[in-house]
């Protein structure tokens, strides 16, 4: 029986614009074994992990996190705790290794998806790696995340590796090895060990591998495609340059992407604009895949959709 992520790559289905969406992420080191979700079926403070599952709708993603280097921290010890705004342009990530978790019950989970994070541990800005390593959500993830973790811990030099962690689902166990990095939420995808050190090298001034690329997560798939567009034709590196709006047309303005988008919308016009001062307009399409899917091992295979790039033109002063 085919793998998820085998059946994926054998459809074709591109790794452009399948980022998971979350505009602020929490991440919690938590020792011990994860089930199918992570914060419910695990040893996790019940109380904490029920506040946090109220996660949903708000635009924070939480995810649960553990390092080789530290395989046997008992629940009751301290552990380490990062908070990251990954909106364009307002890059913030705070980070603290605390003894109760008690102190995240007062977190306002709204408040953080909106860009406001709470005064918690000390500001931090060297970026965190975190690989998918989730085997109670996909076995995928399990073999080739935990595997990918591995080669990197012996690659990498000690006082490097703490930037590197394993972590429970982040979305799109089809693509592994997969991997998040903080604070500029880069998802990357179908990681071997060269890509995934590059991924690691790269964060530093918030650069991406494009050929392994999903998307940031603070946009949704048009405006993940047509950021990544920008950056491979025109070599712009930090990816934390480019602001995404959507084009409202008959208008003479542009809104911000990520948005809801329309039912049944197979076309979106978005402009890309550089800190800079340059911009860009593109058009987006959607269209079926080739040929359903497995999302996850053991289930059916699925529809899907892919975006792409169909349009990508200059517009300094278009707006």
């Amino acid at each position: 029986m085919s793998t998820c992520s085998i059946d994926a790559l054998a459809a074709h289905e591109p790794l452009t614009g399948t980022a998971p969406y979350a505009t602020a992420w929490i991440v919690i080191e938590q020792p011990g074994p994860w089930g199918r979700d992570a914060l419910t079926d695990s040893h996790l403070d019940p109380l904490v992990a029920a506040h946090l599952a109220q996660h949903k709708g708000t635009g924070v993603s939480v995810l649960l996190a553990r390092h080789p280097d530290r395989p046997e921290r008992s629940p009751a010890s301290s552990r380490h705790v990062w908070i990251a705004r990954s909106a364009a342009g307002g890059l913030l990530m705070r980070h603290a290794e605390v003894d109760s978790l008690r102190e995240l019950l007062a977190w306002d989970l709204t408040a953080i998806g909106q860009g406001s994070l709470p005064g918690f541990g000390d500001i931090v800005r060297t970026p965190v790696m975190f690989v998918c390593t989730h085997s109670g959500r996909d076995r995928c993830c399990a073999l080739h995340g935990r595997a990918l973790v591995t080669e990197m811990m012996q690659h990498l030099e000690p006082e490097v590796r703490r930037e590197v962690w394993e972590c429970s689902h982040i979305g799109g166990h089809r693509f592994a090895p997969v991997c998040l990095t903080l604070p500029v939420g880069t998802v990357h995808g179908r990681l071997d060990l060269e890509a995934a050190m590059s991924v690691h090298q790269r964060a530093a001034v918030n650069g991406v591998v494009l050929d392994h690329f999903r998307g940031r997560s603070s946009l949704l798939p048009p405006g993940q495609v047509a950021a990544a567009e920008v950056q491979r034709e025109y070599d712009v590196g930090d990816v934390d340059a480019l602001d995404v709006l959507r084009v409202t047309e008959g208008t003479a303005r542009a809104v911000r992407v990520p948005m809801i988008l329309p039912e049944g919308l197979r076309s979106i016009d978005v402009e890309v604009r550089h800190a800079d001062g340059r911009a860009w307009r593109t058009t987006v399409v959607s269209r079926p895949l080739e040929r359903d899917r497995l999302e996850s091992c053991g289930k059916t295979p699925v529809p899907g959709i892919e975006w792409h790039c169909v349009g990508l033109t200059p517009a300094e002063g278009w707006l």
